[in-house]
């Protein structure tokens, strides 16, 4: 008995310190992190967002969401991680900066958001995340998870949130107090345990309102709170019947995509252009001229934008948008 009891003992202590060491170090993250070149990580815990989840429902109540129909899908799953990795246990939030200055191509019209004119982020920020995850099974063994660039239901700026990487703007927008919103968001779930960061940073915006004061559409309602279908973004790329009246001369020159609430925030006001760009703006769309875009072609347009978030509006749409129309 008392040698059972010993054998028990020592196989529980085993357990125990196993559970331990499954408990990866912020540490161990931050050096893979570093190494992969993201700009900035956290980690966070998975749990239930309970606290977005009356907020998610009311925008979606008032048809905030416009022609965008898959935000009212898998709401379940954006709110729990847990059914979209079996197991899973942290969430690693990851920003990627594509702030390049001001090219003329962002801020003389016909205007393209900055985001937008650099091959797709998408494919680039997921093999960095993938390749976090091979690295992780490197390191500690059997690891299984997921990659999420903007392409799944994951509430990407609540999570990053979580993760210590900011805090959400009055414009809806992640802010970063070093990187300022000009980021590219991504996630790696996972079902092992690691050590979180610290407490989610308070909001900074204090009283300023300037993105909801420079909104030609005024489509920040209420601090936080989008309605898409007055945004440019939306009216420029996801709307799909015709353009109103109204919501032509809302777009102020935007042809895809809307940069103002960003440009306007103070905490983007002092950001350098990184000589480390990850995503890089390329020179066959910086270089256009207005009259070059005016000028495109079907074929010249799928040339040049093939491969950017541009080809999401298409050809017809696009062009409609530089006219105005």
């Amino acid at each position: 008995m008392l040698v059972t009891t010993y054998f028990l003992l020592k196989l529980e202590v085993r357990i125990i310190n196993i559970q331990l060491f499954l408990m990866i170090a912020l540490s161990s993250i931050e050096k893979i992190s570093d190494a992969i070149g993201f700009n900035a990580f956290g980690v966070s815990r998975v749990t239930l967002l309970h606290n977005k989840k009356e907020i998610l429902n009311h925008w979606l109540s008032e048809n905030m969401n416009g022609d965008m129909g898959y935000m009212a899908r898998n709401v379940d799953k954006r709110l729990n991680p847990a059914l979209l990795v079996e197991g899973a246990k942290s969430v690693v939030s990851v920003l990627v900066s594509y702030y390049a200055g001001s090219p003329s191509i962002a801020t003389n019209s016909p205007k393209i958001s900055r985001y937008a004119i650099s091959a797709d982020y998408h494919a680039t920020i997921r093999q960095m995340l993938w390749q976090m995850l091979d690295m992780l099974r490197q390191q500690f063994g059997p690891i299984t998870g997921r990659a999420f660039v903007d392409s799944a239901p994951v509430l990407e700026r609540a999570w990053a949130q979580k993760a210590s990487l900011g805090w959400i703007g009055k414009n809806g927008m992640l802010i970063n107090p070093n990187l300022g919103s000009y980021t590219f968001i991504g996630q790696l779930i996972v079902d092992v345990d690691i050590e979180p960061s610290t407490a989610e940073q308070p909001n900074r915006c204090g009283t300023c309102t300037r993105c909801i004061d420079a909104c030609p559409a005024g489509a920040i309602i209420k601090p936080g709170v989008i309605d898409a279908r007055k945004c440019i973004s939306y009216l420029t790329i996801e709307k799909r019947t015709p353009l109103t009246d109204k919501e032509k001369s809302s777009l102020k020159g935007w042809c895809f995509g809307c940069d103002i609430c960003q440009e306007v925030c103070p905490w983007n006001s002092e950001l350098t252009v990184s000589s480390d760009l990850k995503i890089k703006p390329k020179t066959s769309i910086t270089r256009l001229s207005p009259d070059d875009i005016r000028g495109l072609t079907s074929h010249q347009f799928d040339g040049i934008f093939k491969d950017t978030p541009v080809s999401r509006a298409g050809y017809d749409q696009f062009m409609l948008n530089c006219k105005g129309e």
